[in-house]
């Protein structure tokens, strides 16, 4: 134990995380305290050097208290309103005594750099359920197309056929490609155990005509290291990453296929010393069409990416522009190599848990359901309430909180599509009912707290254990299936709402222009209410087709109800007059204040002939009055 925590130390050292440290005396005396963890728990009131007498947080002290009662080694704690581990070790050091060291962790920060090797993870997933949709849509009406064409080439033998026939066939096959890439096959590949080096040999063997101007360094630590996972996918996987490579050394260079591995993890880098990638696109790399090739279709990568994530393997990529780069995989080892932690193997271990896991969390759920609405009435009573007048409090007592329902689903196969299905329903019937968005993370924030808490309650009453990474592989699965609901709620709550937004602005845009026949071809326009730049523009285009319409020769323009305007809105004002006068048809502005008359003048905009300007509407239309009696 002591050596896995300083290989944990030296690794969060190295990526520079901070973390809390307490060294102690089996009575609860404080031998050291570095910064983070003095300024996390301790107070600066206290005078005295005994532990539980400086911790202010009372969560924290409690549970604590059970660790040094040998009820449990590690547990989690809200501190600032971010979620902590703590882990309590015991150790004894040869004759100076047993110590104890509470290590503090902040899971957000941790897990964002635990979890840096799978970057695109998101941006990947999302881009893909989207082109997936876009392919499938336009394969359809070219396949269509294809097949009229081919009979069309039967009887017109032309050289634009063929030419039609040729690109059309180049569309599809790139349409399944990205089908391939973005959306998993309907009949998934067997998981075999396999000789990973013997398959780079065999792959670089496929190059030799390439390979002449390139030096290629192989280091093997074991030539007979195995991985489990799909090979057909995993070897494609790695022929485009060794091909990337080499094309990246036009002129020549020195690709490195590099081997190791820990007591857990096959470790693969394939690094060349080609033209780089720069910085501002790595992020951009594995997402179909996104490509720094000049005839590339952007569809290599993609498949990469994609293999890696589909064998529960992680990418990362380094590069330097000029220097070359480097893509690093990690892959699961199979059972036999792998290294049993306490009471046995951790990937069976880990399977077997999830499983129970997710049958504890649903035979459970009216429980815990319970417990978290008590907890709303006891400290937010304003949701229990907002949820009585939705009608989700019944919903809620039925079928359970919906967010540990869908967490008890996907925790042993996280089903993305249908989480978002549920998210999409939840989120377009708040938006209905006017549920306030605030109020629905509150609401998502205690749901998370909840299925923690139960969580907790499941490893307590099963006396199952998790090492390290067993815990954050749990806790990351946990939360991304969260995540995803409520951003995907968010999104779906959010553009219900631009769209009910959208449509009553084209509503109120068609009420806003009225411009009304007064006598034989004249007409008035009333404007009234704040004018911004987008209303102005709308007012302009709706005006001259009006006038068009109306054969008007006469427009008088009432700005009287505006109270304010903008120079931009004053620019559109006068393009309306100048608009109007291209359809022969004369303006008369009515109702100037002197702040728009000002504005005017710092604009420099000059009255001419063709514009008549009144100081209010009843003096326009006396004069038009006048006009018609002469």
């Amino acid at each position: 134990m002591k050596g896995r925590l300083d290989t944990l130390t030296t690794s969060l050292a190295a990526h520079e995380i901070s973390y809390g440290l307490i060294e102690l005396h089996p009575d609860g005396t404080i031998q050291s305290v570095n910064d983070e963890a003095k300024r996390l728990l301790l107070s600066d009131e206290s005078d005295t050097n005994y532990l539980f007498h400086q911790i202010k947080n009372k969560e924290v002290k409690t549970k604590l208290h059970e660790c040094f009662m040998g009820k449990h080694n590690e547990f989690m704690a809200t501190i600032d309103s971010q979620p902590y581990f703590f882990l309590f070790h015991k150790t004894q050091e040869d004759q100076k005594g047993q110590n104890i060291y509470l290590y503090i962790f902040n899971l957000h920060y941790l897990q964002h750099h635990h979890d840096h090797t799978n970057l695109n993870n998101h941006l990947l997933s999302s881009i893909g359920e989207m082109a997936a949709g876009i392919a499938h849509e336009v394969r359809n009406p070219l396949t269509a197309v294809k097949g009229f064409l081919q009979l069309i080439s039967q009887t017109d033998q032309s050289e634009y056929s063929q030419i039609a026939l040729s690109e059309l066939e180049r569309a599809i096959h790139i349409l399944n490609d990205l089908m391939s890439v973005s959306k998993p096959e309907f009949t998934q590949e067997e998981l075999i155990d396999f000789n990973i080096c013997t398959e780079i040999e065999s792959i670089l063997l496929l190059f030799q005509n390439q390979l002449y101007s390139i030096n290629v360094i192989k280091q093997f630590d074991n030539e007979n290291i195995r991985i489990i996972g799909q090979k057909d996918q995993l070897k494609k996987a790695l022929f485009n990453l060794i091909k990337n490579a080499i094309e990246a050394m036009p002129k020549g260079g020195t690709l490195v296929i590099e081997q190791t591995e820990d007591y857990e993890n096959i470790h693969l880098s394939i690094s060349d010393s080609g033209v780089g990638i720069p910085k501002d696109k790595l992020r951009l790399l594995g997402t179909p069409f996104f490509t720094m090739k000049q005839d590339g279709k952007g569809m290599g990568l993609a498949q990469v990416f994609n293999a890696i994530q589909n064998n529960h393997a992680k990418i990362r990529v380094t590069s330097e522009e000029g220097q070359g780069t480097t893509f690093f995989l990690s892959f699961k080892k199979t059972l036999k190599h792998s290294v049993p932690f306490t009471g046995g193997d951790s990937m069976v271990q880990t399977i077997d848990t999830k499983h129970s896991l997710a049958e504890f969390l649903s035979n459970n759920i009216h429980f815990y359901t319970s417990e978290w609405m008590q907890y709303l009435q006891a400290t937010k009573s304003y949701l229990i309430s907002l949820l009585n007048e939705n009608g989700e409090t019944e919903n809620y007592k039925k079928f359970g909180n919906p967010i540990m329902l869908l967490v008890a689903q996907n925790i042993s196969e996280l089903k993305t599509e249908q989480i978002m299905d549920v998210a999409k329903e939840r989120g377009v019937r708040s938006a209905k009912t006017e549920f306030p968005m605030h109020l629905a993370w509150e609401l998502f924030q205690s749901s998370r707290g909840i299925i923690w808490n139960s969580i907790r309650a499941f490893y307590n009453e099963s006396e199952k254990t998790l090492d390290m990474d067993q815990f954050f592989a749990l806790e990351r699965r946990v939360n991304d299936i969260i995540d995803l609901y409520i951003d995907s709620y968010t999104a779906y709550f959010v553009s219900y709402k631009e769209e009910l937004l959208k449509s009553h602005r084209e509503t109120v845009d068609e009420l806003s222009v009225p411009i009304i026949p007064i006598a034989d071809k004249v007409c008035i326009l009333p404007i009234v209410g704040n004018v911004d730049t987008f209303r102005a523009r709308k007012i302009r285009e709706k005006t001259l087709v009006r006038v068009k319409e109306l054969k008007a020769e006469q427009l008088i323009i009432d700005i009287s109800g505006v109270p304010f305007v903008d120079t931009a809105v004053v620019n559109h004002l006068f393009k309306i007059v100048k608009g109007i006068k291209l359809l022969g048809c004369s303006t008369i502005l009515t109702g100037i204040s002197p702040e728009i008359a000002d504005t005017m003048i710092e604009l420099g905009i000059e009255i001419d002939s063709e514009l008549k300007t009144r100081s209010d509407l009843q003096q326009a239309l006396h004069d038009i009055q006048f006009a018609a009696k002469k």
